[in-house]
């Protein structure tokens, strides 16, 4: 059973993310998939969702897997913005970054962010995604 509201991907690779969707669907996840090609893009529809009151409703956690290196906004262009929501807003959000980097201060920076729980390296196979979402509660069989 999952332990998930929703699984929003911030990637401007499209493939990557239908084949993340792909994957969530082998895997079993039935619930809703949002999908944006930037942090700008997703971080104006995380506010206009806080606005009309659609985040405080939530009782399982909201998955983003956020991609490092995007145009317009990357993810610490996001991050940056999603710090400053209120801690209310905030804790109904388990932030993984999910990235092709194997740049060491790539891993280090994100991992200052609070709000970022996990660092996933790219690709992903149905297992990997299966043992991190029960690593973190997100899927308890």
């Amino acid at each position: 059973m999952y332990n998930l509201r929703e699984i929003i991907f911030v990637d401007d690779d499209a493939i990557v993310k239908m084949v993340g969707i792909k994957i969530l669907k082998n895997i079993g996840y039935e619930g809703p998939i949002s999908q944006f090609g930037n942090g700008q893009e997703a971080i104006e529809a995380l506010k206009t969702r806080i606005e009309s009151n659609l985040i405080e409703e939530s009782t399982s956690p909201i998955l983003i897997l956020l991609d490092i290196n995007m145009p317009v906004s990357d993810a610490w262009g996001f991050l940056k913005e999603f710090q400053q929501l209120p801690e209310n807003i905030r804790k109904h959000f388990f932030i993984a970054i999910i990235t092709s980097s194997i740049s060491p201060q790539d891993k280090d920076q994100a991992m200052t962010y609070p709000d970022v729980k996990d660092y996933i390296q790219k690709p992903i196979s149905p297992k990997y995604m299966s043992d991190f979402l029960k690593e973190h509660g997100l899927l308890v069989l």
